[in-house]
């Protein structure tokens, strides 16, 4: 007998191969890292169902169970943000409920995750020592105003 190894080894042979590469699907999608909606860093992780939350800015925010958007809350984003007629609206809605997937009626521009920022060099010492002096030297030259 052969070994099976990967997410959905423990099942064996079993439920079929079909259900085995669903579950592999929807727990690797689950246990990868996200987007975060606040400050675009591929840091979002499942805190419990529904739960999603953010390691680096700490962000907790409520979600799919298996993903942190859902096609009906992508619906209800752009719905609230005023780009869709209630027509539209309506239509996306009803195919939704049929199961069909839902295009989105409005291409988004895809934001790409903020890279870290270098810090600046810092100014050499001589002209730091050169601003600082005239900076004085202007003080002195200003008389008070009483």
């Amino acid at each position: 007998m052969t070994r099976k190894t990967g997410l959905a080894g423990g099942f064996g042979a079993r439920y079929g191969t079909v259900t085995r590469r669903r579950y592999i699907a929807i727990v690797t999608g689950l246990r990868s890292k996200h987007e975060c909606p606040r400050c675009m860093f591929r840091s979002v992780k499942r805190w419990s169902v529904g739960v999603w939350h953010c390691r680096k800015c700490g962000y907790k925010f409520a979600g799919g169970a298996y993903a942190p958007t859902t096609k009906l809350g992508e619906i209800a984003a752009r719905a609230t943000r005023g780009l869709m007629s209630p027509s539209t609206l309506s239509t996306e809605l009803d195919s939704l409920r049929g199961g069909a997937r839902v295009a989105p009626s409005m291409v988004v521009a895809i934001k790409k995750p903020r890279a870290r920022r270098r810090r600046a060099p810092a100014e050499p010492v001589e002209k730091v020592e050169a601003k600082s002096e005239q900076q004085a030297q202007g003080e002195a030259e200003t008389p008070a105003e009483e």
